[in-house]
């Protein structure tokens, strides 16, 4: 299943951990690129740093 999570934070990196766990495509979306690229060295997931609400990330 492909799956969009907006939010690295605790609630949204626990909820990815959880979900790439069970062979989802995540992709997470997050203003921190450090936060971003600490799930991402320890996850296989997509992630985009950006606000998610924004129209361009949204394409």
């Amino acid at each position: 299943m492909k799956i969009i999570i907006l939010g690295a934070g605790q609630v949204g990196g626990t909820l990815a951990e959880n979900l790439v766990g069970e062979n989802n495509d995540i992709t997470l979306v997050d203003t921190n690129g450090d936060r971003l690229r600490s799930l991402q060295d320890k996850f296989d997931l997509r992630v985009v740093q950006g606000h998610g609400s924004h129209p361009t990330r949204a394409a």
